[in-house]
């Protein structure tokens, strides 16, 4: 039996003179949250807002410059922490805020792998870690290969999280209960960790950003503590 999706409701035209570059910004985020980045366009953008297209160009230029707008006022949600305390806390909390943005809004992943980093919020982000790496006493080349690392794990932590939530979305069984009942019938004389260690990690798994927490202090722990350095 086909289903046919329920029409959006036309949207309602914005009173003239009320548009401006927040109320777009707004807009745009929350259709790239709804719909991801393959479907949007100035024209869907104008849609969403209720206006025509040349009123968004009125603002911005091209999708390239909305882009770039997008972009700082994500990168603009993380906090970067005060400058106070052990480094290693400050790293956390910012490796965190990294985490949330990119948890919450995916398709921010999607814009800044395909835009060069040109404003300064992520410059911010990237000089920060640099310094509190810096100051928990790495040398240059491994407080740069740390920052790296570091990125590298909260931006991957952040898309598992998110493609396992849209597929619990879509599965049309529990996808938690699912892979439980995966494990459980796995032979254990073939798969003997995996079926030993089946109920610690399904938790694991479900545990969302407290798994990716404990991940990140585990990192961390490796590269201040020195038990980590680039190969040369």
């Amino acid at each position: 039996m086909t289903v046919t999706p329920p029409a959006r409701s036309p949207r309602r035209r914005v009173p003239r003179n009320t548009l401006n570059p927040d109320r777009i910004l707004d807009a745009a985020v929350a259709l790239l949250d709804r719909d991801g980045p393959e479907a949007f366009t100035m024209r869907a953008l104008a849609q969403e807002l209720g206006v025509g297209t040349m009123a968004v160009y009125s603002h911005f230029k091209g999708k390239e410059e909305l882009n770039d707008a997008v972009n700082e006022r994500l990168l603009g949600e993380i906090e970067i922490p005060p400058d106070a305390g052990a480094p290693r806390e400050q790293l956390i909390e910012l490796c965190v805020g990294v985490y949330r943005l990119f948890s919450e809004h995916p398709a921010a992943l999607q814009l800044l792998a395909s835009r060069p980093l040109r404003g300064d919020e992520a410059l911010s982000v990237i000089d920060r870690m640099l310094c509190l790496l810096r100051g928990a006493g790495l040398e240059p080349a491994a407080a740069a290969a740390g920052q790296v690392a570091l990125m590298q794990y909260t931006v991957g932590s952040a898309m598992w999280a998110v493609r396992r939530k849209r597929a619990e979305c879509d599965a049309e069984v529990n996808l938690r209960e699912k892979i439980r009942e995966r494990l459980a019938e796995l032979p254990p004389e073939r798969y003997p960790s995996l079926t030993g260690l089946a109920p610690e990690l399904s938790a694991a798994q479900d545990s969302g950003r407290t798994q990716y927490e404990v991940g990140l202090a585990a990192l961390l722990d490796g590269l201040l503590n020195g038990s980590a350095h680039p190969r040369t």
